[in-house]
Parts: structure tokens; sequence; C-alpha cells
């Protein structure tokens, strides 16, 4: 006999501005992004069998990666796995407005079998006055004494078809490498680099995907390291901001002192696609 709880269709919220832009989210899977679209053009790819699936992790998108990006190795968080908990939980509150939405989740006796500190994550997504879309991430420290441990990121899947992977322009500090490392990168394994914005407070990240356009990724410099992968055959390219390389929970985190509450946040803006034939 079939389960019609695991055979439903997961709800997905939807915000559509006045200026014709768009966002779409899941909180039941994780509080995750599952469209951006700029006056119509999406920019995420999303794999719809694994967002209804919740046996899976959801393929596309944006995840949330919390408290840790990547796998942790030692024994320190034993029932910590690969990305942190956030973009397993169902737990999310959230409250949409005319230009986004605000999602929140706070620590539950769940949530300190994995990671034992009180928090309150909240995320706030809109699109601004420019036309760009803002990703801020907030973490309170709820504890009266002890330090929180923190080694967020995000995991953005941007379009692009498979065999035009090759094509794809980085142009920032750190692109020439990307582009020289593809048969990496795209062949499932993960390279980092540093994020530029640490050492120029100026610094943007313009990435040149066919079919797209310029997206331009303003990642804030909380973020010391990004991420690009991708998988053989798939239909996408992940530029993900971290705080640290994998493991940076448990050797490097970044430490939120008791009551204080940490900021971070990524922008995306998509540049208008011109033809060099007329430029």
């Amino acid at each position: 006999m079939e389960n019609p709880i695991e055979n439903r269709a997961v709800k997905i919220e939807t915000i559509t501005t006045p200026e014709g832009n768009q966002v779409s989210f899941c909180p039941e899977r994780g509080g995750i992004i599952t469209s951006i679209k700029f006056k119509g053009k999406e920019i995420l790819y999303l794999d719809e069998a694994t967002l209804q699936n919740p046996k899976v992790n959801v393929k596309g998108g944006i995840p949330i990666l919390f408290p840790n990006a990547g796998p942790l190795e030692g024994p320190q968080y034993p029932n910590l796995k690969q990305h942190g908990f956030a973009r397993d939980s169902s737990r999310w509150k959230t409250k949409k407005s005319k230009k986004g939405f605000r999602e929140t989740l706070t620590s539950s006796e769940e949530t300190k079998k994995m990671f034992p500190v009180d928090f309150r994550l909240s995320i706030d997504a809109n699109f601004r006055e420019n036309g760009s879309f803002s990703v801020d991430q907030e973490v309170e420290n709820l504890e009266d004494n002890e330090e929180l441990p923190l080694s967020m990121g995000l995991h953005p899947y941007f379009k692009v078809p498979q065999d035009k992977k090759s094509e794809i322009k980085f142009n920032f500090d750190g692109g020439k490498f990307i582009e020289e490392q593809i048969e990496v990168w795209a062949n499932g394994k993960a390279i980092s680099i540093d994020n530029p914005k640490v050492k120029d407070s100026n610094a943007v990240m313009e990435v040149v995907i066919p079919g797209l356009g310029t997206l331009v990724i303003d990642a804030s410099p909380e973020f010391r390291k990004i991420w690009i992968w991708s998988m053989p055959g798939k239909d996408f390219v992940c530029v993900e901001p971290v705080m640290r390389n994998k493991g940076g929970l448990v050797v490097d985190p970044e430490k939120v002192k008791p009551g204080e509450t940490f900021h971070s946040r990524v922008n995306f803006r998509l540049k208008e696609w011109k033809n060099p034939l007329f430029d």
C-alpha cells in the first residue's frame, strides 16, 4: 500500500515582485531556494525528482549548509553529517513579503543531538531595488556561556548545458585556475579558491555562463572560500560560498560569542547579455 504522505508533492512557496522577478522556496525541504528568476529568466538548476523524494538530498536550487559545509572528520560531532542538518530540516518558520521571504530555524532537542548548541538561524532572501537578489544569513548564539562554532555555506546550482561547461568564463581573481581545472571539478571533485572579497572589498565574481549571461556573485568576506563543482552529464555548475574548507567546523571555526549574532550575505545579479557582433 502506498504511503500518501511520502507520495504527495512538496509545497513550494513563490513570491513575484511588481518588477517581474520571482523567487520560490520549499520550507519542508530544508528551506531550500528552488528558483530565482530575473524578469522571467531562471538562473538555477533543479532536479525535480530529488526535491519530491524525502529520502534523498535535493540536487539543485540553493541548499543551506549549516552549521558545516562539507564533511567532518574526528570524534567531535559523530552525528553531524556532510553539509550539516539545516538542509534536511522541515522545522523552518517562514514569513513572506512583497520582495522575498524570511525563514528561521531554531535549535531543538533533535538538533542538539547533532550540534549541542542553542542557536537561531535566520535567512532573509529578497530582491533589491537595483534588481539583484540577496541571501542574508544571521546566526544568533542563544547560549549563556558557550561560544558557537560555525563553518556554514550556501550551495547554489546554476544552469548551464553540460556540453557548454568548458565555455564558462570565471572573470575574477582565481578564475583562470578554475578554467584550467575543468577536468577536475566537472567530473565530481570540488576545487577551492580564496574568495576575492577577502583581499579586495570591492571584488565581485563575474561568471559568464553560456545560454544564461553574466552572473555577478558578491559574497561577503565572512565566506573565505569558494568551491566549484559539477557532475558529468548534468546541466549545472555550483559556485559555493563557504566560510572554511572541509573540516572547518572542527579545525578552524568562526566562533560566535554568547548572546551575539553573526552576519553574512551573498548577492546575485544577472547582467544583460549583449551580442558581441553588435557592440
